[in-house]
């Protein structure tokens, strides 16, 4: 009973530290700028819709916001808008996700809000008016606050980064490693990257490349997915 009151007062005191934490001004610690990213998004080599990456800082957490539509002939099938958000903090040089939400207007049914609960390391699902909890481990990213986790991590010179990611009410695996440096030319200039590989456990056909700038804290400038007999290709076309 004794060594249980103990925990109850170790977790309490977590808890309340956390709370203050979250608090405070992170100004100070973080290794962030806000900036706006705008990249060109393609099917294989052939320009499908413009996809926008906006980082702000808002009191006392950070708002990292995509808004993808279609252009060209795409823009006939999909005339509407995706958006996800992410709301997050940094404690201790850690991305820690708040809440992140995904809408598509075209696809109301699939408008997804997830709230996190790190007093309780838990993660409310919320799809189509239908919601359910599950249990998550520290370090767990929401689908689009990792991409900051990763840039993070980079930051403070880890090679080979894994991530627990809350999707749909399942935790899946993001696997990263470095294979070189390589030269890219994009529609804003020449750039000395870093290729990194993100393989997910399970899906072979399913693999990703992004190319990384380290003058502006390894945001990526490239990605590429490819997908079974589709390439994917998200290129920067303007940075801000």
């Amino acid at each position: 009973m004794h060594r249980l009151r103990k925990i109850n007062k170790l977790t309490i005191g977590i808890a309340s530290l956390l709370v203050l934490l979250f608090s405070m001004p992170l100004h100070a610690e973080h290794g962030f700028q806000p900036f706006t990213a705008i990249y060109t998004v393609s099917r294989n080599n052939t320009d499908i819709g413009i996809r926008t990456h906006t980082l702000s800082l808002e009191n006392d957490h950070y708002i990292y916001r995509a808004n993808m539509h279609a252009t060209g002939f795409a823009s006939l099938f999909k005339s509407g808008e995706i958006t996800e958000v992410s709301h997050w903090a940094l404690y201790n040089d850690t991305v820690v996700p708040l809440s992140y939400e995904y809408r598509d207007t075209d696809k109301e049914k699939r408008h997804a809000q997830l709230e996190f609960d790190w007093e309780t390391n838990s993660v409310t699902n919320k799809v189509s008016n239908k919601s359910w909890k599950m249990t998550i481990p520290n370090g767990t990213q929401d689908k689009f606050s990792y991409m900051l986790a990763l840039m993070q991590d980079l930051q403070h010179g880890k090679k080979n980064t894994e991530y627990k990611i809350a999707d749909g009410g399942r935790l899946k695996t993001y696997q990263f490693k470095i294979l070189k440096n390589e030269t890219i030319t994009t529609p804003i200039g020449k750039f000395n990257t870093i290729k990194l590989q993100r393989v997910r456990a399970g899906k072979k056909n399913r693999i990703t490349y992004l190319w990384v700038l380290p003058e502006k804290n390894y945001l990526p400038i490239k990605i590429e997915r490819h997908k079974g007999d589709n390439l994917f290709t998200m290129i920067i076309s303007e940075l801000r």
